[in-house]
């Protein structure tokens, strides 16, 4: 299951990525550390590998899937 301090190898329609989910003070999106508290961090929380979790972006939604959570 997805918490703080998991590494998340996600699937979306701009390809494979990899985000690792932490707190607001090591947050660094550009290098796919991602806040727990963001829009994406809160969307991935509590799930498990398999899941496709849908992400309100500014651009609109954009729907990822779990390949895989170390």
């Amino acid at each position: 299951m997805v918490g703080v301090g998991c590494t998340l190898d996600v699937e979306s329609v701009n390809g494979k990525q990899k985000f690792v989910i932490v707190g607001v003070t090591e947050s660094n999106p550009a290098q796919g550390f991602i806040s727990n508290e963001s829009p994406i961090g809160k969307a991935f929380l509590g799930h498990k590998k398999g899941d496709s979790v849908k992400v309100r972006i500014p651009k609109g939604e954009i729907e990822y899937k779990i390949l895989d959570i170390k």
